[in-house]
């Protein structure tokens, strides 16, 4: 199990490299979404590599997690902001909430080489209600071609993650200090957030594509180019 775990990280390490480079080679028009999600792949890119030399190097990365947990918010939720034009307000609260909430955490609560709670379960908490709105929205459009539209894929890569990540983040220390499971059962629990984010990653990469072939970048459905 241990060498499964340790192959699934290595490849957790480079699944934002596909989507990373197919935007640079391969799409000529760079939109802002596209670019956004440029940036968000990357971000993964350099946030899990760090990840995985700190822990090696110094056995804490909560530096890097943290400080990826801040840029990975606010470049999402401009991304937010194209999803659910409609919604551009609340998306500005809650980047304000989260930038005030982040300071005083860390001022008080928490140093910057601990795991920081509030923002963590701010942000999956905060994606998985804007993906939920967003599906919403959809609802109000019906397309029938979803698997078609990039938005919707998206959406739900951070639906899936952010899901994955706040049932980690809520059960995580009553699995380890209250049940004491067995180090075979927590590299369990390791391999479904590691999938979370490729999975994450992959679909991204999907919608990059999509966008790439001509289906529409917005919440109104168009037709594809020939």
């Amino acid at each position: 199990m241990e060498t499964f775990i340790n192959w699934f990280l290595e490849f957790n390490r480079f699944s934002a490299l596909a989507g990373s480079l197919y935007f640079i080679f391969f799409i000529r028009d760079k939109k802002h979404t596209t670019v956004l999600v440029f940036i968000i792949l990357v971000c993964s890119l350099l946030a899990d590599n760090l990840n995985y030399f700190f822990v090696r190097i110094y056995s804490n990365s909560f530096i890097v997690s943290n400080s990826w947990y801040i840029a990975n918010f606010i470049v999402s939720l401009i991304l937010f902001q194209h999803l659910l034009k409609s919604r551009k307000f609340l998306i500005s609260l809650l980047i304000t909430v989260f930038f005030i909430g982040s300071i005083l955490s860390f001022t008080y609560f928490f140093k910057l080489t601990e795991s920081n709670t509030f923002i963590r379960l701010f942000s999956n908490s905060t994606f998985i209600f804007l993906s939920l709105a967003f599906y919403l929205e959809l609802l109000k459009k019906p397309d029938g071609r979803l698997r078609k539209h990039p938005y919707f894929w998206i959406a739900s890569s951070f639906f899936i993650y952010n899901s994955v990540l706040l049932l980690q983040s809520l059960f995580k220390n009553f699995l380890i200090f209250d049940l004491q499971i067995s180090k075979a059962a927590y590299a369990w629990i390791l391999f479904i957030s590691l999938s979370a984010n490729i999975t994450k990653n992959f679909i991204l990469f999907y919608a990059l594509v999509l966008i790439d072939k001509g289906y529409p970048d917005t919440l109104k459905p168009k037709s594809a180019k020939a």
